[in-house]
């Protein structure tokens, strides 16, 4: 990962300094951007500025902090990410999650900067010197972290987790805690050159830097199709041994820079964007004043070296649906309304080009799929087509079957062979104009000029290191190609078959990520890393569904002592707990639902919450007509509260507290009318009150405090357990309360 980022001090950003840092001025700002943990990409906000033309330099600021919400004590800070780029989102992969499909690398794509901080309230900040103008697209998130070694949270990453027979405490007990959400505000700084000039291409340049006045200039220029050339930026500084001038060229995206620091002339090779205008960035780091003189020269030996002689064009036509990055680029000819194929030939590099929209086209997957079709049989066994693709430029493939890039020679992005089509993806394209470039070879292992030639065996899967020096791959006749150029959400719309292709919306952008289930994470969802066998997740399901059996104990000793209602709740707790787990701990191995899991979370929900109200009121012991009263009124407010929102801290602690309270009163007054404080009787009120009180305490504590997804199904077991006995030895006898 290329991370060129450089978090600034505050007081540098946001000094109006004059001089060597020249004078950074506000112009944008993004506030109260509220973040969430990440455990996929579709849990990112995104945060857009527009940077304008003719910009010497851009500073971003991000200061994230805690505010708090609701609950008691204050809010801690956490680790907050940051990741921006031009022209669209950043593909990251902040869990490490891998993916299947074959995607364009990340090395040969624009770069992106980073920018890691905590949400204390300081100010952080990426600066970048000479910045291509227009879209930037900055993804935030609180940062990743292993959810096996942590606690369960809420949202859980990769499937929704269990939460068995009794409330969701673990938001319950969050409530009593400070409640906090991250948010971040962003904001955008510039600095202006000291001098524009506009000039042509051809003629020679001169700028003057003064560090008293004008320290920095853009010289601005645009480049037509100058084919496979390079360009050489030719410069020369009129200033002592003292003096240092930083040198950026930039289009659509940073092309070269150099360190100006004595009189002698320079050359500076970048490869041009076609058609696009180029910035050429001076700023005078040290000394008084100096000329610069700049031109532009073209590389005429640059096509003899790489070995093409020819360039042709292959038009393709836009065909676009209404649905969010859905679009064809096909290649037409004359009237017809079917893609045709066409010839691609060893001697010539053919080349196919393709626009990305801003904004609306940067949300989706690019497909890049090409076939051979009608190849003669002498050349099935040995024929491979290989294409680069490039942003703003068409490549030069080398007789080694590589790719000429802007930054250096790499290996092609698609090998494909006679035997079957080859694809790659390109996620959250970049805006601009994309080139293939294409070239066809009939490799075959054979000795030429007394060495073994492998760049039949090797170049075709991708071997970097041999397709780089590889100068043996023979030329043969041309043959016809398909070409699939696509876009679309995700990964051709799918998400494998282990997630859903979703689109969300974040910052009024719309971009398409995958919902991942059973377990699944990644950008396919193919990342199995934390998916279970079938072994665990069978023990997983037996512990959590067997484990409500305790619940048996319960109801019969509910019934021995004439709490005939209480046993009712007792096995409707046990039923839906057992069917509820049995629903959701399968992982759709094992899985066994007898109805909607809505309809089961909220049975045992609810059921959870009766079964605390009616045992409260059974240690309460009013009397037949006042229990029953409670008992029928608590169920209907339980229910409605369940309803509403059954995660609240009211709903929680609204039979808790009520049904304390009443406990309190009733004893109370029985302690009154007798004149005696040893009420209840002494067995209940010194061993089992006592013993069950710890022990459902004991179960609470572990639930609420010590689960992880790793210990989940053995915690939240032994929470079943311990309700199941507690409630045993709660519910008193009769001759107990009387």
């Amino acid at each position: 990962m290329r991370n060129s980022a450089l978090a600034l001090l505050l007081a540098w950003t946001l000094a109006a300094q004059q001089g060597l840092c020249g004078k950074l001025e506000k112009i944008a700002e993004q506030a109260s951007n509220v973040l969430v943990d990440y455990y996929a990409y579709r849990h990112v906000s995104i945060i857009h500025f527009d940077v304008p033309e003719r910009t010497v330099a851009v500073v971003f600021k991000f200061t994230a902090k805690e505010e708090k919400t609701g609950g008691i004590g204050r809010c801690q800070p956490r680790n907050v990410s940051v990741y921006m780029k031009s022209g669209s989102l950043p593909f990251i992969s902040s869990d490490g999650s891998k993916v299947s499909a074959k995607l364009m690398e990340t090395e040969k794509r624009r770069r992106y900067y980073s920018l890691r901080m905590q949400s204390n309230g300081d100010p952080n900040a990426i600066k970048i010197e000479a910045p291509p103008p227009g879209d930037w697209y900055a993804i935030t998130f609180r940062s990743w972290t292993d959810p096996d070694k942590g606690k369960i949270k809420q949202q859980e990453p990769f499937r929704q987790s269990v939460r068995g027979a009794l409330p969701d405490l673990q938001k319950v007990f969050a409530g009593l805690s400070a409640s906090c959400q991250t948010v971040l505000d962003a904001e955008m700084f510039v600095e202006t050159p000291g001098t524009t000039l506009l000039v042509d291409l051809r003629d020679e340049n001169q700028v003057q830097l003064d560090s008293a006045s004008s320290d920095t200039a853009i010289v601005q220029y645009r480049v037509s199709d100058v084919g496979l050339q390079n360009l050489n930026l030719s410069l020369k500084s009129s200033c002592s041994e003292n003096c240092n001038v930083t040198v950026h060229v930039t289009a659509e995206d940073n092309l070269a820079d150099t360190l100006l620091n004595k009189s002698a002339t320079t050359l500076l090779s970048f490869k041009p964007f076609v058609g696009r205008f180029h910035y050429v960035t001076l700023r005078l780091l040290s000394g008084n004043a100096t000329n610069v003189t700049l031109q532009v020269l073209k590389n005429n030996d640059e096509r003899r070296i790489n070995g093409s002689d020819q360039v042709t064009s292959v038009k393709l036509s836009r065909k676009s649906f209404p649905e969010f990055f859905l679009f064809d680029y096909e290649h037409l000819r004359g009237n017809d309304t079917k893609p045709q194929a066409f010839n691609v030939t060893s001697d010539a590099l053919s080349v196919l080009s393709f626009d990305v929209g801003r904004v609306y086209d940067v949300g989706g997957t690019v497909t890049l799929g090409f076939k051979l079709i009608d190849v003669e049989e002498r050349y099935k066994k040995h024929i491979v087509l290989v294409a680069c693709v490039s942003l703003g430029y068409y490549s030069n493939i080398t007789s080694g079957g590589s790719c000429v890039r802007a930054k250096g020679v790499s290996t092609a992005d698609v090998y494909v062979n006679a035997a079957e089509p080859a694809y790659v993806h390109v996620p959250y394209p970049e805006a601009g104009t994309w080139y293939v470039s294409l070239r066809v070879f009939c490799p075959n292992e054979t000795t030429i000029g007394g060495r073994n030639c492998s760049c039949g065996r090797t170049c075709p899967r991708g071997d970097a290191k041999t397709c780089r020096t590889c100068e043996c791959l023979p030329r043969c006749a041309s043959t016809r190609v398909e070409s699939i150029v696509s876009s679309s959400p995700c990964i051709e719309g799918r998400c494998g078959g282990h997630g859903e292709c979703m689109h969300y919306m974040s910052g009024g952008f719309v971009f398409s990520a995958c919902h991942c289930t059973g377990g699944y994470r990644g950008f396919d969802c193919s990342d199995d890393s934390y998916v279970l066998n079938t072994g665990r997740v069978l023990l997983q399901l037996l512990t959590l569904t067997l484990s409500n059996l305790a619940f048996i104990g319960s109801v019969y000793v509910a019934v021995r002592r004439e709490y005939f209602t209480e046993a009712v709740a007792y096995t409707a707790v046990m039923f839906f707990s057992t069917f509820y787990h049995a629903c959701e701990a399968g992982e759709d191995v094992y899985g066994v639902c007898i109805m909607r899991l809505s309809v089961l979370q909220f049975c045992d929900f609810f059921n959870a919450l009766l079964a605390i109200w009616v045992t409260l009121v059974a240690m309460a012991s009013f009397g037949p007509r006042l229990t029953a009263f409670c008992q029928v009124a608590g169920a209907i407010v339980l229910a409605m509260g369940a309803e509403m929102d059954r995660t609240a801290l009211w709903v929680f602690l609204l039979p808790a507290v009520t049904g304390t309270v009443m406990i309190g009163l009733s004893w109370g007054l029985r302690c009154r009318r007798k004149r005696t404080v040893r009420y209840p009787s002494r067995p209940y009120r010194i061993i089992y009150f006592p013993a069950g009180f710890l022990l459902v305490s004991l179960g609470l504590i572990c639930y609420a405090f010590l689960q992880t997804r790793r210990n989940y199904y053995l915690v939240h077991s032994l929470w079943h357990v311990c309700v199941a006995v507690g409630v045993t030895l709660l519910l008193p006898k009769r001759q107990y309360m009387k």
